[in-house]
């Protein structure tokens, strides 16, 4: 009896010696495709990249780098403001695999980002905006995403007025209250950003653009030179600033050397 038991014992050890056996052996291939698919990536080769991420993740599921990895890879074949069947495709690919990437770790900052940038070169801003205020949730002293919101409110009011507001006389009442309720959002995001890092150029270069769509969008000409002379005092800052943090950068390259 107790040599039958023996027996029975060994036999089920030896099965589940071999499956964990083949696990490993799984897992090994996977970590060997994820690490070509790495190489491939540095090489810039991200068709075949992807390729590579895909055949990791189908032999270890659970291997949550690899998703990343992959999002990423069709995220640089996607090409910004085209608009073809196939760019999209490419884009919505990338879009669900970083929402793969954050079912494993919903507080993947660079998935979040990454999701709200594409959302934002395919013009489907309110999307993006979703996507932004998520970053903000996460990090609410991080100045970038309320950015990401500042410039996001110009382009739809852009979009609306015309560059140089020609197409403001055209609009209806309730579209120009929309729009303006819009680049109120954005001045208000922007300076939150500006607030939180006072060196924020580009931040303090689309504050002022967005006083100009304010400028736009009002009939009272007082209104009118009040937000075109902070539009400019804005502009003025930005410059000055950007030459400043442009000759720290170039000082610090010269310690370097």
């Amino acid at each position: 009896m107790k040599a039958k038991q023996f027996f029975t014992l060994l036999v089920t050890f030896v099965l589940v010696a071999g499956l964990c056996g083949c696990d490993f052996m799984e897992n090994l291939k996977a970590r060997d495709q994820l690490n070509k698919g790495v190489k491939a990536f540095k090489n810039k080769s991200y068709e075949d990249a992807a390729t590579y991420f895909q055949k990791a993740i189908e032999l270890d599921p659970n291997l949550d780098i690899a998703y990343e990895y992959l999002a990423t890879a069709y995220m640089q074949q996607f090409v910004p403001n085209l608009f073809t069947d196939r760019n999209l495709k490419t884009a919505n690919m990338a879009i669900k695999t970083f929402e793969q990437v954050l079912e494993h770790n919903p507080d993947n900052v660079n998935a979040i980002q990454s999701i709200a940038s594409l959302y934002n070169a395919m013009n489907e801003y309110d999307q993006a905006k979703v996507w932004y205020r998520k970053r903000i949730e996460l990090e609410p002293n991080n100045p970038v995403p309320l950015y990401g919101i500042g410039v996001i409110d110009w382009n739809i009011v852009n979009q609306s007025t015309g560059p140089n507001g020609e197409n403001v006389p055209n609009l209806t009442p309730e579209d120009k209250a929309k729009a303006d309720q819009t680049i109120d959002e954005g001045i208000a995001f922007l300076k939150k950003a500006i607030e939180i890092d006072p060196n924020y150029a580009d931040a303090m270069s689309f504050l002022n653009l967005c006083y100009r769509k304010k400028a736009m969008l009002v009939d009272d000409q007082a209104l009118k030179d009040d937000y075109t002379l902070q539009a400019d005092r804005l502009a003025a800052q930005s410059l000055i600033l950007k030459k400043k943090l442009q000759a720290e950068e170039e000082k610090k390259k010269k310690k370097i050397f």
